[in-house]
C-alpha cells in the first residue's frame, strides 16, 4: 500500500468521524484533491477503513490470514485447561471470516487451503454442534468469488450479524494480549468487526450461551415475519369421517336408547340426560361442519367401494383414552439390521413394505404368510409367493408410502428419483426425476393424486401422479430436507430439516406459511393431529415438541427418548394419543390435546405431553409406528442383536 493510499484512508476516517478541520489540514499538507478523493475511493477489500489499515499492516499478503489463524489455534491448544474451552469459542467465527476475507480478496486457492487444513478441527467430534458446522462449511465451499458472498445464505448470514461469544474477563484479557503481542492485526480486525464479545466476571461453563450456527440470527428474523401470515388450516367438507358421524347421529336420533349395556331398562331421567347429550353432540357436529372449507386445489374423489370400506372400519374403531390404551402389534425384520432403511404398512396393516440398501423394495402380504403356515405340504413355496420384490431403483431405498386406496406405493431412493409402483401388478409405473441428490422421504397426500418428496438437495417437491415433473419446488431450508408430511386438508406440507427447523408450505403458491425453530438437532419425524391444528415433531436428540400452527407457538416439549425419534403417529378419532417410535428400542404413548384446548399452559408446555405407557422391544430400534383405522397400534423395525 502506497503512502498516497494511506493518506486517502486517513482522510476517509476523518470524514467518517466528522473531523472536518483535521481532514482539511491533511489534504492541504498532503496535496490530496478532495474532488479526486470523492470520485475515486480506495477499494482494498470493501469491508471498512479499519480493516483496510490493518490489512496494510499485514503487508497485503493473503497467506497472513492462514498463518495468523494457525498461530492463534496453536496458542489456544496449548493454553491451560482452565481457559482452553473458553478461548476455543472464538476459533470457529474467526476461521469462517478468514475464509471469507480470502474470497473477497480473490485469493481462492489460499481460501480452500485454509478450509482443507482447518475444517477437521470443527467437524471431527461427531457431536450435534460439529454436525451443524460441517453443513455450514460444506455450504461455504461453493463460495468461490466475491460475488457469491452476497448470494450464499451462510456467507451472507455470517457477514450480516456479529457472532456472539461469551468470555470471562481474564480470558478476554489473555486473548487481546496475545493478538496484540503477536501483531495478529487481521484477526484483531475480525474480532472488532464481526464478533460480539460479551464479557462476564466468572469463568464461562462449557457450552453455556454459545451460538452453534451462523444462521440462528437470520432464521429468527425470518420467523417473525413469516409466522404473522394468515393460515387456513380448516378441514375439508364432506369427509368420510364427517359422513360417518352424521350417520351415527341420525341413527341415535331415530331410535331412543331404552336399555343400558347390561340390558337393564333406563329410567326416564337417564333417557332424558342421554337425549340432551346426543342433541348437544349433534349441535357440535353441525357447528364443526360449518367450519369446514371447500377444496382450493383439484382433488380426486374416492370410489364408492373405498368409502364403504372406510365407513365399515369406522364402525369398528376402538375408542381410546388414558384408561383404554390401544392394543399393539410389532413386526420385526430379522437378518436385516444393516440393510433395512425404512418401513411402512398399508392402512389396515395387512401388507408391510420394507426399503433396503440393495435398492430393492419388498412387500410382505401378511394374510398369505399366515395361510402359508397352515399349509405344511408346501410352506416354502406359499411363503415365497407372499413376498413381492420390486426392482428398479439404482440406489438405497430411504422412503416409502402407500396411496390412500392402497393400490399404489411410492418409494424414494439414493439415486435421486421417486418411483410409483402398482401393488396389484408388483410393477413400476413411473419414475419421477428432478432431485439432484438422494431423496430421503416421500409422503402421499391423504386425498390421493399428489405426493411430496424431501431431498439432500435442500428442497422439498410437490408432485402429482399424472406429471413427471414437479408442480412445486419448496426452497428455504439450509441443509438436507429429511422428512415430509401432509396436512389433513392437503393444502399444506410440512418439512423437517437437518438445519434443525421445520417449515410449513402452502402448496398453492409454494410459499412458506410457518417456520418453527426450537429443535437443537436435525428433525427426524413429523405428524399432524387429525384436526389439523397441531404439528408434532421429533428430533435426533430424542426430544418431542408440539406446535400450534395457527398461533405459531410451541406448547409442548419433552426429552424423554434416549435416542433419535424416527416415527410419530396420532390415534384415530379424537387424536388424544400420540405414539413415538425411537432408536432407543421403545414405543411410547403420550396423552396429547389439541392446540385449541391449551388455554392454560406452563412456560415450556411440558405438562401437555404426559407419558402414558412405554412398550419396550428386546433389541429392535423402532423405525415406524402407525394407527390403523380401527386404532390398532402398529410398530416395526429391524432386530439388532448385541454381541
Amino acid at each position: 500500500m502506497q503512502d498516497a493510499d494511506i493518506d486517502k484512508l486517513v482522510l476517509e476516517y476523518c470524514k467518517k468521524r466528522g473531523f472536518a478541520k483535521t481532514g482539511a489540514l491533511l489534504r492541504e499538507e498532503a496535496g490530496v484533491d478532495s474532488m479526486a478523493l470523492s470520485a475515486q475511493r480506495l477499494q482494498v477489500n470493501g469491508n471498512g477503513i479499519i480493516e483496510n489499515m490493518l490489512y496494510s499492516l499485514a503487508d497485503q499478503d493473503p497467506t497472513k490470514y492462514a498463518d495468523s489463524f494457525q498461530k492463534l489455534a496453536s496458542w489456544v491448544d496449548n493454553s491451560l485447561d482452565l481457559y482452553k474451552d473458553e478461548l476455543a469459542r472464538v476459533l470457529y467465527p474467526l476461521f469462517i471470516h478468514c475464509y471469507l476475507e480470502l474470497i473477497t480478496k480473490r485469493a481462492t486457492s489460499e481460501a480452500h487451503r485454509l478450509l482443507t487444513k482447518q475444517k477437521q478441527r470443527f467437524t471431527s467430534s461427531g457431536a450435534q454442534t460439529a454436525q451443524i458446522r460441517e453443513q455450514e462449511i460444506q455450504d461455504l465451499q461453493s463460495v468461490a468469488v466475491p460475488e457469491h458472498v452476497a448470494t450464499n445464505r451462510t456467507a451472507s448470514a455470517a457477514r450480516a450479524a456479529r457472532y456472539p461469544v461469551t468470555l470471562s474477563t481474564y480470558s478476554l484479557q489473555l486473548l487481546m494480549a496475545f493478538l496484540q503481542g503477536a501483531k495478529l492485526w487481521l484477526l484483531l480486525g475480525i474480532v472488532n468487526q464481526h464478533l460480539k464479545v460479551q464479557e462476564v466476571a466468572a469463568p464461562v461453563e462449557d457450552g453455556a450461551s454459545e451460538q452453534t450456527t451462523l444462521l440462528t440470527g437470520p432464521i429468527q428474523g425470518d420467523v417473525v415475519t413469516i409466522n404473522q401470515r394468515p393460515l387456513d388450516i380448516r378441514l375439508l367438507k364432506d369427509s368420510v369421517e364427517d359422513k360417518w358421524r352424521e350417520q351415527k347421529a341420525a341413527g341415535e336420533e331415530a331410535g331412543e336408547q331404552e336399555v343400558d349395556e347390561q340390558g337393564k331398562l333406563l329410567t326416564k331421567k337417564v333417557r332424558q340426560q342421554l337425549k340432551r347429550a346426543a342433541e348437544k353432540e349433534r349441535a357440535r357436529q353441525r357447528e364443526a361442519q360449518q367450519d369446514r372449507m371447500e377444496p382450493q386445489i383439484p382433488l380426486v374423489g374416492i370410489s364408492d367401494e373405498l368409502e364403504a370400506d372406510m365407513l365399515q372400519c369406522l364402525e369398528q374403531r376402538a375408542a381410546l383414552s388414558p384408561t383404554a390404551l390401544p392394543s399393539a402389534a410389532f413386526y420385526t425384520f430379522v437378518n436385516s439390521h444393516h440393510t433395512l432403511n425404512c418401513v411402512t404398512t398399508s392402512s389396515d396393516a395387512a401388507c408391510v413394505a420394507g426399503g433396503f440398501a440393495d435398492s430393492s423394495v419388498r412387500i410382505y402380504d401378511l394374510e398369505k404368510m399366515a395361510a402359508a403356515r397352515g399349509q405344511a405340504s408346501d410352506e416354502a413355496a406359499a411363503g415365497s409367493s407372499a413376498v413381492s420384490h420390486l426392482w428398479g431403483h439404482s440406489g438405497a431405498i430411504y422412503g416409502l408410502d402407500y396411496s390412500p386406496d392402497q393400490q399404489l406405493l411410492y418409494t424414494s431412493s439414493a439415486d435421486g428419483t421417486v418411483r410409483l409402483w402398482s401393488t396389484a401388478l408388483a410393477a413400476n409405473l413411473v419414475a419421477y426425476r428432478g432431485h439432484s441428490f438422494p431423496v430421503w422421504d416421500v409422503a402421499a397426500s391423504p386425498h390421493g393424486h399428489y405426493f411430496a418428496s424431501a431431498s439432500a438437495d435442500k428442497t422439498g417437491r410437490v408432485w402429482c401422479t399424472e406429471r413427471a415433473s414437479p408442480l412445486r419446488i419448496l426452497t428455504g431450508h439450509q441443509s438436507d430436507v429429511d422428512v415430509v408430511q401432509w396436512h389433513p386438508n392437503s393444502h399444506y406440507v410440512a418439512t423437517g430439516s437437518s438445519d434443525c427447523s421445520i417449515r410449513l408450505w402452502d402448496i398453492r403458491d409454494a410459499s412458506t406459511a410457518r417456520v418453527f425453530v426450537g429443535h437443537r438437532s436435525p428433525v427426524t419425524a413429523l405428524a399432524f393431529s387429525l384436526d389439523g391444528q397441531t404439528l408434532a415433531s421429533g428430533s435426533e436428540d430424542g426430544s418431542l415438541m408440539l406446535w400450534d400452527l395457527k398461533d405459531a407457538r410451541r406448547f409442548g416439549v419433552t426429552p424423554q427418548h434416549k435416542g433419535p425419534v424416527w416415527s410419530l403417529a396420532y390415534s384415530k378419532g379424537d387424536g388424544s394419543i400420540l405414539a413415538s417410535g425411537s432408536a432407543d428400542h421403545t414405543v411410547q404413548l403420550w396423552g396429547s390435546k389439541s392446540a385449541e384446548s391449551q388455554e392454560t399452559s406452563t412456560a415450556d408446555g411440558a405438562s401437555h405431553l404426559s407419558l402414558m405407557r412405554t412398550f419396550q422391544t428386546k433389541a429392535t430400534p423402532v423405525f415406524y409406528v402407525h394407527f390403523t383405522p380401527m386404532n390398532l397400534l402398529i410398530g416395526s423395525g429391524a432386530l439388532t442383536l448385541r454381541r
